[in-house]
């Protein structure tokens, strides 16, 4: 093992950085977290200490660990699967009493808004890049999709762009998409905000509205406004923010198709969805309004009912680890 990673850094084959360090080589922010990994990463059997490093470290797909330890691609996926769970089991252990840690993909938006939003609700705030995306997760309790100005490039739910949109960025939305598939397959919990919430429905299968007025879907006016929601009995949006609440919203795409799975909660008035969840998984909402806005009161109960979803998930896997 430490034969193929050295020929890996010599050749810089791959853009690498240790589990317990920045990519980047920048300062820290959050020490204690890479000293915890470290921690982690000393408690695990040999065997799961070198599939994460060829993973994650080593930065080789699932079949060339296959190739190297010689199974087949599908059992080199399970065995750094099983290995990324004891891993995540044992970093909570080694901080049992912190706060959750909440993953942020922030858009072109400023972070400290929704950073506002979950530390008022107990939890942590790591905003992140795409290309420490997997390693990130390994130790994520939440993840968080903001929004963005920028539309959803229409190819990424096989349509062809009927409205031009100069900041459209399909390679963008890609590494966004696999975000969020990754976090659904390990059924981490999940809120997306306004182009967020777009993503949960396309991630799933779903289609949108490209623009509200041109394809006449909407009677009223959604690039600004409070107005009021309902939301659908027996379902999670309601069990958060009771039968009816104000909300701020401001967007001109929608969810048009709904994805595999995906149930709708809330909509306006003139039938535009304004909140979807997953019910096949522990925490998964889309909110088109937004949540982080100090004025909107039941954005603090979304903050409260996210970072307790986190926290639950969090102390289950420190408890089957333990």
């Amino acid at each position: 093992a430490n034969l193929a990673l050295d020929e890996l850094r010599r050749r810089r084959l791959r853009d690498h950085a240790p589990l317990d360090e920045r990519r980047d080589g920048g300062p820290d922010p959050e020490p204690a977290d890479r000293l915890a990994a470290r921690e982690a990463l000393g408690r695990l059997a040999p065997h799961e200490r070198l599939v994460l490093l060829l993973r994650f470290e080593g930065g080789l797909s699932h079949r060339e660990i296959g190739a190297l330890l010689d199974i087949s691609e599908e059992a080199a996926r399970k065995r750094v699967e099983r290995a990324r769970a004891a891993f995540m089991a044992a970093v909570r252990r080694e901080r049992p009493d912190d706060e959750p840690l909440i993953l942020f993909i922030r858009g072109e938006h400023d972070d400290a808004p929704f950073r506002r939003w979950v530390e008022a609700a107990g939890g942590r705030l790591r905003t992140i890049d795409h290309g420490d995306l997997e390693r990130e997760l390994a130790t994520a309790d939440g993840l968080l999709l903001g929004a963005s100005h920028r539309d959803i490039h229409p190819a990424l739910y096989g349509e062809p762009p009927r409205f031009a949109d100069p900041d459209a960025d399909l390679a963008a939305d890609r590494r966004d998409l696999r975000a969020l598939r990754l976090a659904l397959a390990r059924d981490v919990p999940i809120v997306g905000v306004c182009r967020g919430h777009q993503l949960l429905n396309v991630a799933l299968g779903g289609t949108l509205w490209q623009d509200l007025e041109s394809d006449g879907a909407g009677r009223a006016e959604h690039r600004d406004g409070d107005h009021a929601i309902h939301t659908g009995e027996h379902s999670l949006s309601r069990t958060i923010i009771g039968r009816r609440a104000a909300v701020v919203s401001e967007h001109h795409q929608a969810v048009r198709r709904l994805g595999r799975g995906v149930r709708v909660t809330s909509e306006t008035a003139d039938g535009v969805v304004e909140m979807l969840e997953v019910p096949s998984r522990r925490f998964a909402l889309g909110l088109q309004w937004h949540p982080e806005r100090p004025d909107v009161a039941a954005g603090g109960r979304v903050a409260d009912a996210f970072v307790a979803a986190a926290r639950t998930r969090r102390a289950a896997l420190r408890r089957r680890g333990a």
